[in-house]
């Protein structure tokens, strides 16, 4: 899990998942200190990749299924399962707007 670059508090997951659902233009405050961390752009194309790709590449080339429900269906289980990993794996940097205020 990622940690707080001002303080090494470690974010919730809960709060990161909810981050990445959400709009990803405000930046991640800290629970303890407050400075704010925004997604770094490797972070947004891991998470990307962690929804998407394993959807993707079951629907189109591994799928066994007739059925387009079914194979739809465990598509968008993995696309679950990739987005439940993704606040292990994503990484913030400290926002730029705040760090020029603690200068």
């Amino acid at each position: 899990m990622q940690h707080c670059k001002n303080c090494h508090t470690q974010f919730k997951w809960k709060k990161v998942y909810q981050y990445l659902w959400g709009p990803i233009i405000k930046p991640l405050c800290c629970h303890t200190c407050d400075q704010e961390h925004s997604l770094t752009i490797k972070g947004r194309f891991t998470n990307s990749m962690l929804t998407i790709f394993p959807m993707l590449v079951f629907m189109q080339f591994l799928s066994p299924f007739q059925n387009i429900l079914l194979t739809g269906g465990i598509g968008f289980l993995l696309g679950i399962i990739g987005s439940l990993l993704g606040p292990y794996l994503v990484g913030f940097k400290l926002d730029d707007n705040n760090q020029s205020n603690m200068i």
